[in-house]
């Protein structure tokens, strides 16, 4: 199996600290055997440059072989800053909205974010946390409407050529049923979850009938998610076996271009 986004670092609200090498252990003896991660500790700054280059420096020796992502904040940071992520070997870019703070329709973000996505796959997070432990800091946190993001992924794919590798993670799975109801275009979605324990695995079919089976990638969200959440939902499902094959495997390579 492959896991198409996963992350090691810290994160502050709930005092969470794992190395990379700790991640891709836990994940090799779960059976993955190759993984693409980025630092969650650089998605708390809103120039994550120092997060991702002390991601470089980390040792990710296991059974389980490590793809980077650099965090990119498309309303800081400059198309420069992507091509020094791509010199520094990163295979793809994670942004995120919510963290950051920026509109996904601005002419800045939408020139950066094209940029990234000329130089490998863009990841957009929704990461959710755990709402046992709900920080007051949430209540300002930016918000994400589909409207902004259907138009933002719209504009996106119509000024790229060949295929659009954006990565859905983390939404909720009504916004994503919601979401085709507005763009009908190419995209990425995963099986990671805002619940805690994970959703239903009948979501895994709805989501193989509204984005096919070669756009649903499996995503574990750990460190913040329990690893198995994905992998059962998947293995439960009823689709049809080679599609399982496709999502757990195949897809997260096209995805990616790795």
């Amino acid at each position: 199996m492959i896991d198409a986004l996963c992350m090691s670092g810290s994160y502050p609200f709930r005092h969470l600290t794992m190395s990379t090498r700790a991640v891709a252990e836990r994940l090799a003896s779960e059976g993955f055997r190759e993984c693409f991660m980025f630092n969650l500790t650089a998605l708390f700054h809103r120039d994550p440059w120092w997060g991702n280059l002390d991601f470089t420096r980390e040792e990710t020796e296991a059974d389980c072989r490590v793809h980077k992502l650099a965090v990119f904040n498309p309303d800081y940071e400059d198309r420069v800053r992507v091509r020094e992520y791509v010199k520094m070997g990163f295979v793809g870019f994670v942004t995120s909205p919510i963290y950051h703070g920026y509109r996904l329709t601005g002419r800045r973000v939408l020139g950066n974010l094209a940029e990234a996505l000329n130089n490998g796959a863009l990841v957009i997070l929704d990461l959710v946390e755990d709402p046992r432990q709900l920080h007051r800091a949430y209540a300002f946190r930016f918000r994400l409407r589909l409207g902004e993001l259907s138009d933002a992924l719209r504009r996106l794919s119509n000024g790229i050529e060949g295929e659009v590798r954006i990565l859905l993670s983390h939404f909720p799975y009504s916004d994503l049923v919601n979401l085709r109801n507005l763009y009908s275009g190419p995209v990425y979605v995963d099986l990671a979850s805002s619940q805690v324990l994970g959703a239903p695995y009948s979501h895994v079919e709805e989501l193989v009938k509204l984005y096919g089976s070669s756009n649903v990638v499996l995503s574990t969200g750990f460190m913040m998610k329990y690893p198995k959440s994905s992998v059962l939902k998947l293995q439960l499902s009823k689709i049809p076996d080679e599609d399982k094959g496709k999502i757990a495997t195949l897809n997260a390579h096209r995805l990616y271009g790795v």
